[in-house]
């Protein structure tokens, strides 16, 4: 399997087939002879802005501190143990319900997406 390419930005499915998001990271560690191996993935506003731009994820971690909302945008990690399926999605062993992801998805409709015309659509 071909790390990045394979699983990095596919959708994740949870066990009922939701779509919970996307992978912004992968989160590797070594063991002791020092081969890696996966250990967790990693999906947020938090992570995918440490890729896009340190400005970006500057700006948003002072906001989401200021906000006192640093447990809400923390990434969250779903174990690598957890997945179990890559193909066309990410299937993982987990309750979508569960995740702290669908609190985040609505704080940015009601506080962004609906000023954006178009996009709540």
């Amino acid at each position: 399997m071909h790390l990045v390419h394979d699983v990095l930005d596919k959708q994740v499915v949870d066990r009922r087939q939701a779509r919970i998001g996307k992978v912004d990271g992968i989160v590797l560690t070594a063991d002791n002879g020092g081969q890696l191996k996966v250990a967790f993935i990693e999906m947020g506003s938090l992570t995918l802005a440490r890729r896009l731009s340190r400005r970006l994820y500057a700006w948003i971690l002072r906001f989401s501190q200021r906000k006192r909302a640093s447990d809400r945008w923390r990434p969250y990690r779903i174990p690598w143990s957890k997945i179990t399926d890559v193909g066309l999605d990410i299937e993982a062993d987990v309750d979508d319900s569960e995740t702290p992801l669908e609190q985040v998805q609505e704080w940015l409709r009601q506080h962004i997406l609906r000023y954006i015309p178009g996009g709540l659509s």
